[in-house]
C-alpha cells in the first residue's frame, strides 16, 4: 500500500494515480508523463500496405507496438519500437522503388518490341489504302 500525499489515502502499490484525487504516487512518474510519445509510421504504413509492398506489414505491426506500449507507460520500449518501424518502413519505400524500376524497364522493352511490329503493320495499313 502506498499513501496518497495530496489527500493521505492509502493506494494499492500498483496504482500509478490515487483512486480519490488522481494524484501521482511514484515520483518517478513524473517525468516519464512528460515524454512525447514516438512517432508510429501508421498512416505511411497502411499506404503501403495499400500498394501491395507486404513488408509494409512489419511496420504497421512495429507502430501498433509504439501505441500499445506507450499507453502502458514502457516508454524505451515504445522508442525501440519506433525505430523499428522506421527502419521497416524505409525499407519498404525502398522495395517499391526497386519494384517500380523493374516494371518500368519491362514495359520499356515490351514497347522497343512491340515497336517495329506497330511500324510495320501501320505501313501495311498505308499501302493498302493508295
Amino acid at each position: 500500500m502506498i499513501k496518497c500525499k495530496r489527500c493521505e489515502k492509502e493506494n494499492d502499490s500498483k496504482l500509478w494515480r490515487c483512486e480519490v484525487c488522481n494524484e501521482l504516487l511514484h515520483e518517478e512518474q513524473i517525468s516519464r508523463e512528460k515524454k512525447k510519445k514516438p512517432k508510429n509510421y501508421i498512416v505511411f504504413s497502411i499506404l503501403l500496405i495499400l500498394s501491395f509492398i507486404p513488408t509494409a506489414i512489419i511496420s504497421f505491426y512495429y507502430g501498433l507496438k509504439v501505441n500499445s506500449n506507450f499507453r502502458a507507460g514502457d516508454y524505451d520500449k515504445a522508442e525501440v519500437c519506433s525505430k523499428k518501424a522506421k527502419l521497416w518502413f524505409w525499407i519498404s519505400i525502398g522495395i517499391s522503388i526497386i519494384l517500380t524500376i523493374i516494371f518500368l524497364k519491362y514495359i520499356l522493352s515490351m514497347y522497343n518490341q512491340l515497336n517495329p511490329l506497330i511500324n510495320k503493320q501501320m505501313q501495311d495499313i498505308l499501302n493498302q489504302t493508295r
